[in-house]
């Protein structure tokens, strides 16, 4: 039996470097063979314009998850839903969502990739000034969303399949307020040609909601810990943030 000896200390040190997440042993190289990604169909996030061209803060930020991986790999736009489905079924390997019932029953979340504000914007001249202001007040809210801050708050709600009709609801319609990812509310502004004065104020309900990195069920661990160590430098590289700057999308 070794104690304490030079051979000992040796392979010590030995099985703590390939233990190590920067070590890649031949089973985690066998374990990533390409990475299939799918990114939600929703600007500024992702979209394909009239050419057939991918666009979007989080489309990118995907496209350096793969870069970073070291592995090939598909970035594909698709509908929310449909994403969930695919991930479910295990045709896609990770996509991005909050921590919501639908997401959880898709896949594991892995880590946070980034946080984002919900806000409520107001109809200029409707006199909200605060969250409860709001009661009562009739809503647009975008097609499949629910905030469990406003349950019971709105005398009636608009449902719409875009940010952006939810804009021009708010900026031409007979409603109070509508519920956006902040970034969302000034992309459709701009696209709008409307300024922030054009609307009334911006109330925040939920800050720095966590958006979250989800793998297939049956991704293997050596992938997951990759990827995990990877979303996790991107973020404190603040690289959703810097990307996002670029489509004039983060504030006014």
């Amino acid at each position: 039996m070794l104690l304490d000896s030079p051979r000992r200390r040796c392979l010590l040190a030995l099985t703590a470097c390939l233990a190590a997440p920067s070590a890649w042993s031949q089973s985690d190289v066998a374990a990533l063979q390409s990475l299939k990604i799918a990114t939600m169909d929703l600007p500024p996030y992702g979209w394909i314009d009239d050419q057939g061209v991918s666009h979007g803060a989080l489309y990118e930020l995907g496209n350096e998850i793969g870069k970073r991986m070291g592995l090939p790999y598909t970035n594909k736009i698709q509908p929310f839903s449909r994403m969930l489905e695919s991930l479910k079924e295990g045709s896609i390997d990770m996509l991005s969502s909050q921590a919501h019932q639908q997401a959880l029953d898709a896949g594991d979340k892995l880590a946070v990739m980034y946080g984002v504000n919900v806000i409520v914007a107001t109809k200029k001249g409707s006199g909200i000034e605060s969250i409860e202001d709001l009661k009562g007040k009739k809503f647009v809210f975008h097609r499949g969303a629910s905030y469990r801050q406003l349950e019971g708050v709105p005398g009636d709600v608009k449902y719409v399949d875009s940010y952006g009709q939810a804009v021009d609801m708010l900026y031409s319609r007979p409603v109070h307020a509508a519920v956006f990812s902040e970034p969302a509310y000034y992309f459709f502004l701009q696209q709008a040609k409307l300024k922030p004065a054009d609307l009334g104020k911006v109330l925040y309900l939920e800050r720095n909601k966590e958006q979250w990195l989800f793998v297939r069920r049956t991704m293997p661990e050596a992938t997951r810990a990759r990827l995990k160590a990877v979303v996790e430098q991107l973020r404190q590289e603040s690289a959703f943030d810097r990307i996002l700057g670029k489509y004039g999308s983060s504030g006014p």
